[in-house]
């Protein structure tokens, strides 16, 4: 039933379709891009086990573009945002699994998740992917129009001398 005002859903409603999920692509490096956009149209589908292995790939994805290092720096990340969002240690050890499983793990499959782990999933991987690669492409943007300002306003300006300075009387 619904009216100008109000709508209300019947108590067995059949969910037909999902919003689709935005994210911010820019920064990202192209194969992480087209994973997670194909993670995030898993997601819409409802096909939750689908999206857990489109994340696995695009957490892989990740790894090949940062290196050792960066996946260490991620696996703190990790370990931050469980203590952050409170996750009981049984969601954390699916994630860490389904994110840094390898092939070499006896099941190298990511574990089946259901509904609200896939949303959880979700937040962890846009977390991760703003704090790799979002987060860093908006700030170092934001430092070169910086320059790029100080540089045409320092380049317009007359040169201030010591001696025009210290003689002004001007309040």
């Amino acid at each position: 039933m619904y009216a100008p005002a109000r709508v209300e859903l019947a108590p067995q409603f059949t969910e037909i379709e999902r919003a689709r999920e935005k994210f911010s692509f820019t920064y990202l490096p192209q194969e992480v891009e087209a994973l997670f956009k194909e993670a995030l149209a898993c997601f819409s589908a409802g096909a939750f086990n689908a999206f857990a292995s489109m994340c696995r790939r695009t957490a892989q994805a990740v790894f090949a573009d940062l290196g050792e290092s960066g996946k260490l720096w991620i696996f703190d990340e990790l370990n931050t945002t469980r203590d952050l969002a409170g996750l009981t240690a049984e969601t954390y050890g699916k994630l860490k699994t389904l994110l840094f499983g390898t092939e070499a793990d006896p099941r190298p499959h990511p574990p089946l998740i259901d509904g609200t782990e896939a949303g959880i999933v979700l937040e962890v991987m846009k977390d991760i992917l703003y704090e790799t690669y979002v987060r860093k492409g908006k700030l170092r943007q934001a430092i070169l129009v910086r320059r790029f300002f100080l540089d045409e306003t320092a380049a317009n300006l007359a040169p201030v001398t010591a001696a025009t300075s210290l003689t002004s009387n001007t309040p």
